[in-house]
């Protein structure tokens, strides 16, 4: 179950606010992960405002039939959204629990007009669509989200509230109280997706050993997000920091690729720290940035927003003249190599036993220098190494017609562990 709005404002996203007591007492009791967001405060900026209006229909069934309803606008009508989910793989209990102004008679009746049924719950009246989520409205500023069941069972807890877990409680607490939106996650994430056969090391298994992460956004003139992640090891923890330092290397190194030239211009500001077990990251992202980004994915998803002008092959003059940059295979131009210094092993790839081959674009100057390289593919601990040991590459000069000019190529760097 995904909430469009919401999912925005987390990712993307005061005054001091602390969770709904009212709110976290309908959680679900099992709760492992939870995320709040303070949408009063959200609206008192514009670009909240700007982000609801980007940000599309909710995707979420339940809150979807109150976007939809006569007279409800989310922008002023929302003060407080908290998601609470928990249980175990394959029966996962999830709701949405939305704290505002919410004219009942006004929603139902809309609701009805548009296909949905009303049905009673002990005095509180849940409207469904057919295989859809519902939505309970027990008063005026309260409204629950989710599959019938679960709805059913926050109702339950109205007269009978749970508590979450201590730890888990006191996490909510300090993050509601300090950031906008915020998240908490006491699970590890070890359940990553299933990697296909013979597709070498996963770039995500550092993720594998994280036990618990935590962070939340704060506005002002930029978006300031921050991360903690608690690992079972120092090391893991220190491996860690180490990949995530290289994700946002090869982003750096993007070049033309329109997706990492949006992740680079993203993550300038990034700070990554270790503490011990935790890992610790921090970004300030200019809002201003944030929402051209926006503007242009939506404008067409697939335009790059930055293009490193040295990436693009040069044309041949109408003149006549010889094309100032040419292509060559890999395995041509690796003949021509004069200089090679072989790069470094990382220790942290040799203690997680990471092996495999780095993918790099290359364009070779006049003079058999490298002047330009962006990474096509490769583990994010064996990136960095692989650029540095590359960049000091030379290589005799490739002449067309007599005349030096550049040449664009492919530089594979592999990384073995058998020795």
């Amino acid at each position: 179950m995904r909430l469009r709005l919401f999912a925005s404002a987390i990712l993307l996203a005061g005054s001091l606010f602390a969770a709904d007591p009212g709110l976290l007492s309908l959680a679900v009791p099992d709760t492992q992960v939870m995320a709040g967001v303070n949408v009063a405060q959200l609206m008192l900026s514009p670009f909240g405002q700007f982000l609801l209006t980007q940000s599309g229909p909710a995707s979420d069934a339940g809150l979807q039939m109150l976007i939809e309803t006569a007279d409800f606008d989310a922008r002023r009508d929302l003060r407080e959204i908290l998601v609470s989910a928990g249980g175990q793989p394959g029966s996962i209990s999830a709701i949405i629990l939305a704290r505002g102004t919410f004219d009942v008679p006004k929603i139902i009746e809309a609701s009805l007009a548009s296909g949905a049924t009303v049905q009673t719950y002990k005095g509180v009246p849940i409207l469904e669509r057919p295989r859809q989520g519902s939505i309970a409205l027990p008063d005026s500023t309260l409204a629950i989200s989710g599959d019938t069941t679960h709805v059913r069972a926050a109702i339950d807890r109205m007269s009978a509230p749970a508590s979450i877990n201590s730890a888990l409680a006191a996490l909510v607490n300090q993050l509601s109280a300090t950031e906008d939106a915020w998240y908490v996650s006491m699970a590890p994430l070890s359940l990553l997706p299933p990697q296909a056969p013979g597709a070498g090391p996963s770039p995500f298994a550092m993720l594998s050993n994280v036990q618990q992460v935590s962070g939340g956004v704060k506005f002002g003139a930029n978006a300031v997000v921050s991360m903690q992640a608690v690992s079972a090891t120092n090391q893991d923890a220190a491996t860690l920091a180490a990949g995530l330092k290289a994700l946002s290397g090869i982003a750096q190194m993007g070049g033309s690729n329109g997706d990492l030239a949006q992740a680079a211009a993203l993550l300038q500001s990034l700070s990554v720290t270790v503490d011990g077990q935790i890992t610790k990251v921090s970004l300030s992202i200019l809002e201003s940035q944030i929402e051209q980004m926006i503007q242009a994915s939506h404008t067409n998803p697939q335009a790059p927003v930055a293009v490193d002008p040295r990436s693009l092959t040069r044309s041949q003059p109408s003149t006549g003249e010889a094309p100032q940059r040419i292509r060559i295979e890999r395995s041509v131009q690796k003949t021509k190599l004069l200089q090679h210094p072989e790069p470094v092993y990382p220790p942290l790839a040799l203690q997680a036993r990471i092996s495999g081959v780095v993918h790099l674009n290359a364009i070779i100057g006049k003079d058999g220098t490298v002047e330009n390289l962006t990474v096509a593919s490769g583990h994010p601990l064996l990136v960095p190494s692989a650029l540095e040991a590359v960049k000091q590459w030379i290589y005799a000069p490739t002449l067309l017609n007599g005349q030096a000019v550049e040449v664009a190529t492919r530089i594979e760097v592999n990384f073995s562990l058998v020795q």
